[in-house]
């Protein structure tokens, strides 16, 4: 429970001051979402903000994020702000690079009625020599949009 707590803490974080001893990629607006536009760094904690496509009024905002907690272990999640009280939700997917393609590890996700936010956050071992990132689908009511990190290097 504990470390659950400090990882839910750690995106919250990174969603309300967004930034991170100064090591924070964003997103780039206008980017078509086919396109792998992830950069690989060796930063130790990236986040990625949501890119607001929606016209509606629900979705405020939304972040990915990741970073490196220890050897071959990341904390990582997801946050969905939404505009006025709504079903919020947030759908978290950790990637790895392999070749010149990006391959599912695991996916978690959180759906709240009647709420103004939502939000996801584990710890996770990984493999050491890959590239990892988080991928967030985030919805509010009616509207929706995605985020990611760019690739931190493991």
């Amino acid at each position: 429970m504990k470390k659950k707590l400090v990882a839910l803490l750690l995106v919250m974080a990174f969603a309300v001051t967004g930034a991170y001893a100064g090591n924070v990629e964003v997103q780039a607006a206008g980017v078509e979402e086919d396109m792998d536009v992830s950069y690989l760094l060796l930063e130790d904690a990236l986040v990625g903000y949501a890119e607001l496509r929606t016209r509606g009024v629900y979705l405020s905002e939304g972040y990915s994020s990741i970073s490196k907690v220890g050897t071959g272990k990341i904390g990582c999640g997801g946050v969905t702000n939404a505009a006025k009280r709504c079903t919020v939700s947030v759908n978290a997917v950790v990637e790895r690079k392999s070749g010149s393609s990006w391959v599912r590890v695991t996916s978690w996700s959180q759906t709240n009625e009647n709420a103004l936010t939502a939000s996801v956050s584990k710890y996770l071992s990984v493999t050491s020599g890959y590239y990892y990132r988080v991928r967030s689908i985030h919805t509010a009511g009616t509207d929706g949009s995605s985020s990611w990190t760019n690739g931190l290097w493991m």
